[in-house]
């Protein structure tokens, strides 16, 4: 075997890796655009484009059966939104639109466990909505103590939503679904605004975006209970596989920084390793994140890319990763489902 048949057969044992380890589809928020990609990760392809429209999304959710998306039409400027959209995602169109009402501005919307119901963050209000998707009809808000809630994230069981609010000082609202109880507000750090849930629910840990800090808060005790000290601006957080967490960092403050991928051991809170995610260079920009199977996806609205990495390979001299898209609509929040697009819908 020559050199070149050499490289031919390395590439595509490197695509049937990509191709074996991954199937479903992707979903990725494109800001300016004001849509919904929808990526065939068999064949990193993107196969359907839904437009939301100009009042643009920021987030995107998937149903605990895969079957439906939801987003938010959050806006840009002064062009607030006010609806909630239901996606079917085997036929990759709008299925229905929930009015918030004014003064509502959704950012984060979630499925509830059982499939039926959801909660969306309405920043402007500083309120939670409890929506019924089968009526399609927001039943009930929820007060959270906090100013601009922007991200949120669920108890494992669904009675709790953590909401972070990036205004005055920065905090975490824990709002308790099931109980006639006022929220519980902790002060964690400034530009609160990226946070996640370890898998068992006993932690929530949040990306104090404008203080270069993590914060770790006790579920149980509801007070927060250590800090550690993150990149600049790292303004999102993703729970891997392995006792694992993952957080890119952006010049998303005013100024341009160098940029990386980060993976840290959530026991220790000890860097196990990073890579660059563009050229190591200061840049400006933020990033989105999502971990399914093994796999980092980083979303770049601001140089318009979507990459992947091995998380397996991070320490390796040349981590394993691919560019799903280089030139993208503005991509941001991302979401995975096992239902692919046209092959999936009737079973």
């Amino acid at each position: 075997m020559n050199k070149r048949q050499h490289w031919v057969v390395v590439f595509l044992w490197l695509s049937c890796s990509v191709a074996q380890a991954l199937d479903g589809t992707l979903l990725v928020t494109n800001r300016s655009g004001g849509s919904i990609s929808f990526f065939d990760l068999a064949t990193l392809t993107e196969i359907a484009r839904v437009p939301i429209g100009p009042t643009i999304p920021h987030e995107v959710a998937v149903s605990p059966d895969g079957r439906q998306a939801i987003t938010a039409e959050y806006g840009v400027g002064q062009n607030h939104g006010r609806h909630v959209i239901l996606i079917d995602i085997a036929s990759a169109r709008v299925t229905g639109r929930i009015d918030l009402g004014p003064n509502s501005r959704p950012h984060t919307v979630l499925f509830m466990p059982d499939g039926r119901h959801a909660v969306a963050t309405m920043q402007d209000s500083d309120q939670i909505a409890f929506i019924d998707l089968e009526t399609m009809k927001m039943i009930r808000t929820y007060p959270t103590g906090g100013r601009e809630g922007h991200m949120m994230r669920l108890s494992p069981d669904g009675s709790r939503a953590y909401v972070t609010s990036r205004g005055a000082e920065g905090t975490l609202s824990v709002v308790f679904l099931n109980e006639d109880r006022d929220p519980v507000v902790l002060q964690t750090g400034l530009g609160a605004e990226g946070l996640e849930v370890t898998p068992d629910g006993k932690e929530i840990w949040v990306a104090d975006r404008q203080e270069e800090s993590v914060s770790i808060i006790d579920s149980e005790s509801l007070q927060v209970v250590e800090r550690f000290k993150a990149r600049p601006y790292a303004g999102r957080i993703a729970m891997a596989s392995g006792g694992r967490a993952v957080m890119p960092n952006g010049g998303g403050g005013g100024e341009p920084v160098p940029q990386y991928l980060r993976l840290l051991d959530r026991a220790t809170r000890e860097m196990v390793a990073e890579v660059p995610l563009r050229d190591g260079e200061p840049q400006y920009g933020n990033f989105g994140i999502l971990v399914h199977d093994g796999w980092a996806f980083v979303s770049d609205p601001y140089a318009g890319t979507i990459q992947m990495f091995n998380l397996g390979t991070l320490l390796n001299d040349e981590p394993e990763r691919e560019f799903i898209s280089s030139d993208h609509d503005t991509p941001d929040g991302m979401a995975w489902s096992p239902i692919r697009v046209g092959v999936m819908g009737d079973e």
